[in-house]
């Protein structure tokens, strides 16, 4: 047995939140209010794809294509899934109520969840890469000639609005126009060139998130195994801590540029795993506590 160093060289979330471990009911009216909002942000989410799917699709689009547009929900509702087993698994149930069936049952909804997170990132790839399948429209120089045909013009990487009579000067000042892979709506050239950008900062968070959960896995399985004193788990702590600053910097670049929703999203899913973050720093307090200070220290 060797004397746990909960200290170490560099800073981590954990020992950011440590301090909140004694204020209980703060923790919780925080993890409620977080919860809740992540609810409302996932039915706002549905909303947002399904007219973007009725905006941008064709009628008898493939069903793949379709996926792909609905990729924000699909990946909120796995994240939600996920963030539900990782509340039952580090805080709402106890010890003894993990048996064999109810282990193998988190293990199946995990994975039904991971394949949801997947998909959802193949699905944000997929959609950024296509945005370079573009066709140049050099019959059209000026909007106004589509005012009144039934055609959306897409604006950013989410809102598209239809080009009218009214509208259309105000709506692009570009004389070229594109149309990208399969959509039935145009995009002007600046706007084509901001959602190309704005794609990898997609394909970069979903990505960076997987790592997150990895991470979590692993922290967990160790905590599991009483490695409180790892340096291996002191790694893990660190390295989740840098994958969070990313997380945070994507959501500064969505606020400065306009996507205030995905902006707020992306605090609302730190916040939401920070919770998770106060779960496994109090697991890890209230173990060291019954063992005494002391585990077996991993290599």
């Amino acid at each position: 047995m060797t004397t746990i160093q909960t200290q170490g060289q560099f800073f981590t979330i954990k020992r950011l939140f440590m301090p909140l471990l004694a204020r209980p009911g703060v923790v919780q009216t925080i993890k409620y209010i977080v919860y809740i909002s992540l609810l409302v942000n996932f039915v706002i989410y549905v909303r947002d794809d399904y007219l973007a799917w009725q905006s941008s699709l064709a009628p008898g689009a493939p069903l793949g294509q379709i996926f792909s547009t609905f990729s924000t929900s699909i990946d909120t509702a796995a994240w939600m899934g996920l963030i539900f087993l990782f509340e039952l698994e580090t805080y709402a149930l106890s010890d003894s109520a993990f048996t064999r069936w109810l282990v193998n049952l988190m293990r199946a909804a995990k994975a039904i969840c991971f394949i949801g997170v997947l998909y959802a990132a193949y699905g944000y790839t997929t959609e950024a890469l296509e945005n370079y399948r573009t066709r140049e429209m050099p019959e059209i120089t000026n909007a106004c000639q589509m005012a009144d045909q039934g055609v959306a013009m897409q604006m950013d990487s989410i809102a598209y609005e239809d080009i009218t009579t009214a509208n259309c000067k105000s709506i692009s000042n570009d004389s070229q126009f594109y149309l990208i892979h399969t959509d039935i709506s145009i995009i002007d050239k600046t706007k084509l060139a901001h959602v190309q950008k704005m794609g990898w900062v997609d394909i970069c968070n979903s990505f960076v998130w997987i790592f997150v959960v990895l991470l979590i896995e692993i922290e967990i399985w160790m905590q599991n195994k009483d490695r409180f004193g790892s340096k291996i788990l002191e790694r893990v702590r660190q390295f989740k801590t840098f994958l969070y600053l990313v997380l945070i910097i994507n959501a500064i670049i969505w606020s400065s540029t306009g996507y205030f929703i995905y902006s707020w999203d992306a605090f609302l899913w730190i916040f939401g795993f920070w919770v998770i973050e106060l779960n496994l720093a109090e697991w890890e307090r209230d173990r060291l506590q019954e063992i005494g200070g002391s585990a077996v220290e991993a290599v």
